[in-house]
């Protein structure tokens, strides 16, 4: 009987021991690898600096209306064509649009294509930009008009 209850003690401890090793383990929280870190902390721009509003610009000596409203950057040219695309804000100063809809003969974008563009200088109301679209860099500038 002796035997008996110090073998029950013995196993009694090794159990809470052990138990106590999962428990203390689950609690322990591991540094995140680089991706799962970006991922989670992944800084989401509100606004940047170009704010909800009409702008134009000069395109094959036409002026072109661009309005931007609630995440949404239009395009509005001659013949009724236009160009709808979403706005996402990357930083305070650089964007990407993804076409949305479109209506606008000889240009190379389709649904789902994918431009960034960052502005590089302001001088009054006019922004200055470079673009990328299909590996190829693009510059213009456009102004504010309200």
């Amino acid at each position: 009987m002796k035997h008996t209850s110090r073998l029950i003690y013995i196993i009694s401890i090794i159990l809470v021991s052990f138990n106590s090793q999962i428990t203390f383990s689950q609690d322990t929280i591991e540094k995140p690898s680089s991706r799962s870190f970006s991922m989670f902390n992944k800084v989401v721009v509100e606004n940047g600096i170009l704010e909800d509003g009409k702008y134009t610009y000069n395109f094959n000596e036409k002026k072109v209306l661009v309005e931007i409203k609630e995440g949404y950057y239009y395009e509005y040219h001659a013949d009724k064509e236009y160009i709808k695309a979403k706005i996402d804000w990357l930083s305070e100063y650089q964007y990407k649009l993804t076409i949305v809809d479109l209506q606008k003969k000889g240009v190379p974008l389709k649904i789902g294509s994918k431009l960034t563009s960052k502005i590089v200088k302001i001088e009054g109301g006019e922004y200055f930009y470079t673009s990328i679209l299909n590996k190829k860099k693009g510059k213009g500038s456009f102004k504010k008009i309200n």
